[in-house]
């Protein structure tokens, strides 16, 4: 099923920017995309989309992002990861604006069933030129955290048969997965440096935490050089890190991505 969902998030992608060919009004789009498969004496397949998207009209601004990550070894499942980020911006001045974002995480490798947060905030444009680019944002959330349930060879549930249960969940041991809503915040930043004409370096982060408890908190990292082939196609490298201060039990704090991609930008 997530394949099939980042396969056709991939298409959206290509569609919206063969529509802002068409049409100028359209979203302005950012594609990344890549994909591995081996046979032999290996069985693997991955599949990866990292998609921008947005749309302004006057002072108002909307920005989709959406990471996609999908992965078999085996014919199993090693990685599935959909994470989508949605901004509205309203600018009322020149470097200011009042923002409101909706974001959900749904990652079957890091104990949790799904991730949600939505709240308002506030954007500051610090640099905004043609070799600069830096904006930072913040946000108050109200927030959802629902842990997956856990299966265990053992009633004293020590040993964890985890996801995706090559051998099904039958004779097996189930603890229910934690439910969280809590109010939080968010601190975001989007760097971009141009270092030559057709050459530049990214670095965007977030930290998102909890009012009530300090020690739960989230960070997500991308660092990436992307070189320009032509007006369309660009090739890129990226550095992902995926960080869970309190992770539910069993599982790891960080996840780290490394990848080389395709871009199609419009």
């Amino acid at each position: 099923m997530k394949k099939h969902l980042t396969l056709a998030l991939a298409a959206a992608a290509l569609l919206c920017a063969a529509d802002e060919a068409k049409n100028p009004n359209a979203f302005m789009t950012h594609t990344e995309l890549s994909y591995v498969s081996t046979e032999g004496n290996t069985d693997t397949e991955a599949f990866s989309l990292d998609f921008n998207g947005k749309k302004a009209w006057g002072a108002h601004s909307l920005r989709l992002d959406v990471d996609a990550l999908y992965g078999t070894d085996g014919s199993i499942e090693n990685k599935n990861k959909l994470f989508a980020e949605l901004n509205y911006d309203w600018q009322f001045a020149k470097r200011l604006a009042l923002n409101y974002v909706v974001g959900y995480k749904d990652d079957k490798f890091s104990g949790f069933d799904y991730q949600f947060y939505t709240g308002p905030g506030a954007k500051y444009i610090v640099l905004d030129d043609k070799k600069f680019k830096l904006d930072v944002q913040g946000n108050v959330l109200y927030n959802i955290d629902q842990e997956m349930d856990k299966y265990y060879t053992d009633a004293g549930l020590t040993d964890e048969v985890k996801y995706p249960y090559p051998d099904g969940k039958a004779g097996l041991y189930k603890a229910d997965g934690v439910y969280d809503d809590y109010y939080g915040y968010m601190l975001q930043g989007r760097f971009q440096w141009l270092i030559v004409e057709g050459f530049k370096f990214i670095q965007n982060a977030s930290y998102r935490g909890s009012f009530d408890d300090m020690q739960n908190y989230f960070v997500m990292s991308k660092s990436a050089l992307e070189s320009r082939i032509n007006g369309t196609f660009s090739m890129g490298v990226s550095y992902k890190i995926d960080y869970v201060n309190l992770p539910p039990e069993g599982n790891e704090r960080t996840d780290k991505t490394f990848m080389t991609s395709l871009i199609i930008d419009y």
